[in-house]
Protein backbone atom coordinates (compact mmCIF):
# COMPACT_ATOMS: atom_id res chain seq x y z
CA UNK A 1 0.00 0.00 0.00
CA UNK A 2 2.89 2.27 0.79
CA UNK A 3 4.27 1.91 -2.93
CA UNK A 4 0.83 2.95 -4.13
CA UNK A 5 0.81 6.03 -2.10
CA UNK A 6 4.75 6.87 -3.00
CA UNK A 7 3.45 6.51 -6.93
CA UNK A 8 0.28 8.77 -6.36
CA UNK A 9 2.64 11.35 -4.73
CA UNK A 10 5.22 11.51 -7.96
CA UNK A 11 2.27 12.38 -10.35
CA UNK A 12 0.64 14.85 -8.33
CA UNK A 13 4.22 16.58 -7.55
CA UNK A 14 4.44 16.40 -11.82
CA UNK A 15 1.52 17.85 -12.53
CA UNK A 16 1.37 20.46 -9.72
CA UNK A 17 4.70 22.21 -11.30
CA UNK A 18 4.33 25.87 -11.37
CA UNK A 19 3.95 28.15 -14.42
CA UNK A 20 6.58 29.83 -16.09
CA UNK A 21 5.51 33.32 -16.72
CA UNK A 22 7.39 35.33 -19.64
CA UNK A 23 9.32 38.16 -18.79
CA UNK A 24 8.91 42.00 -20.00
CA UNK A 25 12.00 40.91 -22.40
CA UNK A 26 10.42 38.02 -23.61
CA UNK A 27 7.63 39.53 -24.60
CA UNK A 28 8.89 42.83 -26.27
CA UNK A 29 10.85 40.23 -28.19
CA UNK A 30 7.96 38.10 -29.29
CA UNK A 31 6.13 41.23 -30.13
CA UNK A 32 8.75 42.33 -32.29
CA UNK A 33 9.21 39.54 -34.26
CA UNK A 34 5.69 39.60 -35.22
CA UNK A 35 6.44 43.07 -36.53
CA UNK A 36 8.27 42.10 -38.41
CA UNK A 37 7.22 38.76 -39.91
CA UNK A 38 3.79 41.82 -41.00
CA UNK A 39 6.05 43.89 -42.56
CA UNK A 40 7.69 40.79 -44.76
CA UNK A 41 3.88 40.07 -45.39
CA UNK A 42 3.26 44.24 -46.07
CA UNK A 43 6.26 44.10 -48.81
CA UNK A 44 5.17 40.50 -50.07
CA UNK A 45 1.71 42.60 -51.20
CA UNK A 46 3.15 45.04 -52.68
CA UNK A 47 5.21 42.99 -54.93
CA UNK A 48 1.79 41.11 -55.96
CA UNK A 49 0.52 44.05 -56.86
CA UNK A 50 2.99 44.94 -60.29
CA UNK A 51 1.61 43.00 -63.08
CA UNK A 52 5.00 40.78 -63.63
CA UNK A 53 5.23 39.53 -60.67
CA UNK A 54 1.11 38.53 -60.53
CA UNK A 55 1.89 36.39 -64.08
CA UNK A 56 4.56 34.79 -62.92
CA UNK A 57 2.55 34.17 -59.91
CA UNK A 58 -0.24 33.07 -61.80
CA UNK A 59 2.30 30.83 -64.00
CA UNK A 60 3.30 29.27 -61.20
CA UNK A 61 -0.19 28.34 -60.11
CA UNK A 62 -1.28 27.07 -62.97
CA UNK A 63 2.20 24.53 -63.48
CA UNK A 64 0.62 23.49 -60.08
CA UNK A 65 -2.24 22.62 -61.64
CA UNK A 66 -1.22 20.90 -64.51
CA UNK A 67 1.00 18.86 -62.18
CA UNK A 68 -1.92 17.55 -60.53
CA UNK A 69 -3.57 16.33 -63.77
CA UNK A 70 -0.77 14.95 -64.78
CA UNK A 71 -1.03 13.02 -61.55
CA UNK A 72 -4.40 11.94 -61.65
CA UNK A 73 -4.19 10.82 -65.00
CA UNK A 74 -0.52 8.84 -64.30
CA UNK A 75 2.01 10.39 -66.20
CA UNK A 76 5.08 10.56 -63.92
CA UNK A 77 6.94 12.26 -66.92
CA UNK A 78 4.55 15.13 -67.27
CA UNK A 79 5.15 15.60 -63.87
CA UNK A 80 8.56 15.73 -63.26
CA UNK A 81 8.94 17.80 -66.63
CA UNK A 82 6.45 20.56 -65.18
CA UNK A 83 8.34 20.35 -61.50
CA UNK A 84 11.35 20.92 -63.17
CA UNK A 85 10.22 23.86 -65.09
CA UNK A 86 8.60 25.83 -62.01
CA UNK A 87 11.64 25.40 -59.55
CA UNK A 88 13.55 28.57 -61.36
CA UNK A 89 10.51 30.73 -61.26
CA UNK A 90 9.74 29.88 -58.03
CA UNK A 91 13.30 29.92 -56.88
CA UNK A 92 13.37 34.08 -58.24
CA UNK A 93 9.61 34.75 -56.51
CA UNK A 94 10.80 33.63 -52.77
CA UNK A 95 14.27 35.69 -53.95
CA UNK A 96 12.14 38.43 -54.75
CA UNK A 97 10.11 38.37 -51.18
CA UNK A 98 6.69 36.78 -52.91
CA UNK A 99 5.37 33.97 -50.73
CA UNK A 100 4.38 31.10 -53.47
CA UNK A 101 1.78 28.54 -52.04
CA UNK A 102 3.43 25.04 -51.30
CA UNK A 103 4.69 23.31 -53.70
CA UNK A 104 3.51 19.72 -54.37
CA UNK A 105 6.44 18.21 -56.38
CA UNK A 106 6.18 14.74 -57.45
CA UNK A 107 7.94 12.23 -54.96
CA UNK A 108 10.41 9.21 -56.02
CA UNK A 109 12.28 8.42 -59.08
CA UNK A 110 12.38 9.81 -62.53
CA UNK A 111 11.04 7.48 -64.94
CA UNK A 112 12.88 6.99 -67.67
CA UNK A 113 12.09 8.71 -71.11
CA UNK A 114 11.22 6.75 -73.76
CA UNK A 115 12.28 7.44 -77.64
CA UNK A 116 10.04 7.59 -79.78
Amino acid sequence: MAKKQAKRSAVATSAGRKRHRRTDEELILDLKKKIKDLRVRQESRKLKESPSIKSALAAVKWLDKASDAAAQEGDALLRHALADARKPLAAHLTKTGVRLPKARLPRGRRPKETVS
